[in-house]
C-alpha cells in the first residue's frame, strides 16, 4: 500500500511516500480502506517532535505513519469485533491506537470508529472526529452552553475552534474568537461576533468578560484568562505550550478553590458516541466542519507546513481513493 512515511523527526522534508505492508487487524481490530485522513495539531506535534513530545516520548518517532482521522470502508474484521462488519463505511480518531490514517489502509479498534452516516462524503467525515470531539467536551466543561453565554474561543480558526464555533452559536451564545487578522472574515462568515487579532489586541480584558473560555492554543497565562471570566466562568485549557501546561497543572486547582470562577483542563476522551452526535449534528445542518483544502498524499507535506505555520483555517483533508 501507498502511505506517507517518516522515521526522524524534522520538518515536512522528511516525509516521504512509500509502498509498505498491508496491515493486518488484531482480534479487536478492523482494517478499513481510507478513502480520507484530515491532519491534527498532535500530527504537526509528532512530526517535528515538539519538547512536549520529546519529553515524554521516544527518541524516535512512535508511528512511522502518521495520522489519526480517517474515513473508510471496513475491509476486514478481527475474530472478536461484533459491531461492525465488512463494507460498513466508518470514520473515527485513531489516536489512542495504531495511528496510520495517511495510508491506503489502515487498522482501528472497533470502539474508536462509528458507522458514517450515508449523507455525509469521506472527507468531511475525516475533518470531524479528534477536533469535533475536543470541540464538544470542551462546551460540555461549562455544563453546557445556553442563550445568552458569551463565549471566548482562542485558536478559533483551527479544527477545534471552527467546531466549537458553529456549536456554540446553534445554542445561542454570543461567541468571541481570538486569531490571525487574516483569518477574520472567515471566521465572521461563520457566525463570530467579534473576532480579536491576538497580536494586537488584549482580548483578556474584555470589560464584559466571558462565561467560557476555550482555549486551544495556550498563547497568554492563567492568570490572564481567568481575569476574562465573568464570576461563574471557566476557563478550559484545550492545547498549549509546556510552560503553560505546567502552570495550569500546578496552578489552576489552586485558584479554583477561591472565587466561583474554574480552570479546568480537557483530557481528551474519543468515543463513539460522541462521534455519532457530531454526524448527527452535521447531518441536520447545524455543523459543518470547515476544510481548507483537500489533496493527495504527495501534496501533505506543504499541508503540514501550513499547519504549523497556524495558516491553516479548520482543516487539511488528505484523499486517498
Amino acid at each position: 500500500m501507498q502511505a506517507l512515511v517518516y522515521d526522524r523527526y524534522g520538518p515536512p522534508e522528511v516525509l516521504a511516500r512509500r509502498d509498505m505492508p498491508i496491515p493486518a487487524p488484531a482480534e479487536d481490530e478492523v482494517r478499513v480502506e481510507v478513502h480520507a485522513a484530515a491532519l491534527n495539531s498532535w500530527d504537526w506535534d509528532l512530526l517535528v517532535g515538539s519538547p512536549l513530545i520529546r519529553l515524554f516520548g521516544p527518541l524516535r518517532p512512535p508511528h512511522p505513519i502518521l495520522g489519526c482521522d480517517l474515513a473508510g470502508r471496513v475491509v476486514e474484521v478481527g475474530a472478536r469485533v461484533q459491531r461492525l462488519k465488512v463494507g460498513d463505511e466508518v470514520f473515527g480518531d485513531n489516536s489512542g491506537g495504531r495511528w496510520g490514517a495517511l495510508a491506503e489502509y489502515a487498522c482501528a479498534r472497533e470502539d474508536m470508529l462509528a458507522v458514517k452516516p450515508r449523507e455525509i462524503s469521506f472527507a468531511v467525515a475525516a475533518a470531524l472526529p479528534q477536533a469535533g470531539v475536543l470541540a464538544l467536551q470542551g462546551l460540555r466543561l461549562r455544563g453546557g452552553i445556553e442563550s445568552g453565554h458569551r463565549v471566548l474561543i482562542e485558536g478559533a480558526g483551527g479544527g477545534v475552534g471552527t467546531m466549537a464555533l458553529q456549536m456554540a452559536k446553534a445554542r445561542g451564545a454570543y461567541v468571541a474568537c481570538v486569531d490571525r487578522a487574516e483569518k477574520r472574515d472567515r471566521l465572521l462568515a461563520l457566525g463570530a461576533d467579534q473576532v480579536f487579532d491576538y497580536e494586537r489586541e488584549d482580548y483578556t480584558r474584555d470589560r464584559e468578560g466571558f462565561d467560557l473560555v476555550l482555549d486551544v492554543v495556550g498563547r497568554r497565562s492563567l492568570f490572564a484568562h481567568r481575569r476574562a471570566l465573568r464570576d461563574g466562568g471557566v476557563y478550559v485549557m484545550a492545547g498549549g505550550t509546556i510552560p503553560r501546561l505546567l502552570q495550569h497543572a500546578s496552578l489552576g486547582p489552586v485558584l479554583s478553590l477561591f472565587g466561583s470562577k474554574k480552570l479546568r483542563i480537557l483530557v481528551h476522551r474519543p468515543n463513539v458516541a460522541d462521534l455519532e452526535e457530531l454526524a448527527a449534528r452535521v447531518v441536520s445542518g447545524e455543523l459543518r466542519p470547515v476544510i481548507d483544502r483537500e489533496c493527495a498524499l504527495d501534496a501533505l507535506p506543504e499541508g503540514f507546513r501550513d499547519l504549523g505555520a497556524g495558516r491553516v483555517l479548520g482543516k487539511v483533508v488528505a484523499s486517498l481513493r
